[in-house]
C-alpha cells in the first residue's frame, strides 16, 4: 500500500479521539492516500503488536455501511481485510481493519524491471480477479451509481467544444436500451485497491461501492487510464486484461465499449483544465478509436 509519512490533508476527525474496543491505539504511522481519510496505525490486539488501517467517510458519497455487511460475508473466497470494529466519531462513521501487505501495481511497474511477459501475466492474473469477483453469487443490494456511471451531464461543464458536445451527445444517444445489473460487483476494481505481493493479489480494498450491478461497468472502471498512471495505456494491456477476464467470465462488447466511451469521456472532462497535454490526447486518442470500433 503506498504510504504518505506526513499527513497530505486534514482529516475530519481525530482518531485519537475514538474510544478503541477491540484494540490498543499507538499512534498513526503513515497516511495512505484516498478518497476518504485512511491511516495505517500501530498498536495492541489481544496483547499483541499488530499494524492496522483505519478508514473514516469524509461525506456520504461513500457507503460504509455497505462494506461493514459485506466483508464478513466475503472473507472466506477473496483476500480481503478483516473487520476489527467500526463506530461513529462527530457523526462520521469509521472502520477499523486488519492490514493486508502488499503493493500496487503503479510502484510494481515504477520500481522494477519488468518485462513484457511479466508486464502481460500482472495483467491478466488483474482480469482474472474481477471475473473471480463477478463469479461470486451472492443476494444483495444494488451497487450504489455515481454520476460517473452515466453520460455527462452538459450543465456541469462550460465552453464545451464541438468535439466535446458531439461525444456527449453520442452517449446520450447510443446508451444501451437493456443492461443487466445482475452480477455482484466491487464497483471501485481500479489499481489503487489492489495489492500485490509475489507476483499475486494479496488483497482487495475498499467495497463500499459494491452490490448488484453491471459487469461492463466494473471492467471499464478497471482499465480507463488515471492521470500519472503508466500502464492501462496501450492496446496490448487492456488485451492482456481482457485475456485475464474472459478466461473466466463473459462480457457484451458493445455494452464494454458504451462504458469505455462514457468513462473516457469524464475522465476527459474532469482534467481538461488540468494542463496535463499528455493525459489529455490520450483520451481524446482513446475516445475517438472506441468509436470506430463495431
Amino acid at each position: 500500500m503506498t504510504k504518505i509519512e506526513e499527513k497530505w490533508r486534514e482529516s475530519l476527525i481525530d482518531i485519537k479521539e475514538i474510544d478503541f474496543k477491540n484494540i490498543q491505539f499507538e499512534k498513526i504511522i503513515s497516511y495512505p492516500p484516498a478518497g476518504n481519510d485512511v491511516f495505517e496505525c500501530i498498536g495492541k490486539k489481544d496483547n499483541k503488536k499488530i499494524n492496522f488501517i483505519i478508514k473514516s467517510e469524509r461525506g456520504k458519497f461513500a457507503n460504509f455501511e455497505n462494506e461493514i455487511k459485506v466483508l464478513p460475508k466475503l472473507k472466506k473466497l477473496l483476500p480481503i481485510p478483516s473487520i476489527i470494529e467500526y463506530g461513529k466519531l462527530d457523526n462520521y462513521t469509521y472502520i477499523v481493519l486488519s492490514k493486508i501487505e502488499g503493493e500496487k501495481l503503479s510502484d510494481i511497474f515504477k520500481e522494477n524491471d519488468i518485462s513484457d511477459i511479466e508486464r502481460n501475466d500482472y495483467l491478466f492474473k488483474y482480469g482474472c480477479e474481477l471475473a473471480n469477483i463477478h463469479n461470486i453469487k451472492i443476494e444483495w443490494t444494488i451497487a450504489r451509481q455515481r454520476p460517473i456511471n452515466t453520460y455527462p451531464s452538459k450543465e456541469e461543464y462550460q465552453n464545451l467544444t464541438d468535439w466535446e458536445n458531439s461525444i456527449i451527445d453520442y452517449l446520450k444517444e447510443t446508451k444501451p436500451k437493456q443492461l443487466n445489473y445482475d452480477t455482484f460487483i466491487h464497483g471501485d476494481f481500479h489499481y489503487g485497491n489492489i495489492l500485490w505481493e509475489n507476483n499475486n493479489i494479496s488483497g482487495i480494498l475498499d467495497w463500499e461501492y459494491s452490490g448488484i450491478g453491471l459487469k461492463e461497468q466494473d471492467i471499464a472502471w478497471s482499465v480507463i487510464l488515471r492521470p500519472g498512471q503508466q500502464f492501462m495505456n496501450t492496446k496490448e494491456d487492456i488485451t492482456s486484461f481482457l485475456k485475464g477476464y474472459s478466461s473466466n467470465q463473459t462480457y457484451n462488447k458493445q455494452v464494454l465499449k458504451w462504458c469505455l466511451l462514457n468513462g473516457s469521456m469524464h475522465f476527459y472532462l474532469m482534467n481538461k483544465n488540468n494542463g496535463d497535454k499528455e493525459y489529455l490526447n490520450y483520451l481524446y486518442n482513446f475516445i475517438n478509436k472506441i468509436l470506430i470500433i463495431k
